[in-house]
């Protein structure tokens, strides 16, 4: 009777973590909460707590590099594609269902998901790089996920936010 207690309670005990999902559930987290504050940032028309994200040597855009300066100056301008998108405005155009930014998303949605996913990148190590998609009933936000890098104990974004296809 003891072997068997003893057989059951070791069939019952959970098999050990793997470390990796550990750190991807805690980065996870993490990036829900930095979803949480880029969804009040857009929603506010924050221009500037956006552009606080771009790191000093620009955005990855396939195998090239935006400069800061210029995403940054398109966040400024309305006119511009990455302004429309985010915040709206002439620059971006929505798909059919699309909502027509990610500020009309947000207004829009109500109850928000937020869909943390790992790509693998080499200079993301094995764990991969964060990547955040927002997701509601209703029309859709717009289709660039929001990838992102920790540097400083913050977390910036490190793809283009234009479709670099």
């Amino acid at each position: 009777m003891r072997a068997l207690a003893a057989a059951l309670l070791l069939a019952a005990t959970p098999a050990p973590r793997d470390p990796l999902d550990a750190r991807r559930e805690a980065i996870a987290r993490e990036i829900v909460r930095v979803g949480e504050a880029i969804r009040r940032e857009v929603t506010a028309a924050d221009v500037e707590a956006i552009a606080s994200r771009v790191p000093a040597d620009g955005l990855r855009c396939g195998d090239r590099l935006v400069p800061r300066k210029r995403v940054v100056r398109d966040l400024r301008t309305p006119a511009s594609w990455m302004h429309g998108v985010l915040f709206g405005g002439p620059g971006y155009s929505p798909r059919a269902g699309e909502a027509a930014s990610l500020r009309d998303f947000f207004r829009r949605a109500g109850d928000v998901a937020y869909a943390v996913a790992f790509v693998a990148d080499d200079a993301a190590g094995p764990v991969g790089r964060p990547c955040l998609e927002f997701r509601a009933r209703g029309p859709s936000a717009p289709p660039f996920p929001l990838c992102f890098a920790a540097r400083n104990g913050r977390w910036i974004f490190t793809e283009s936010l234009y479709p670099c296809g």
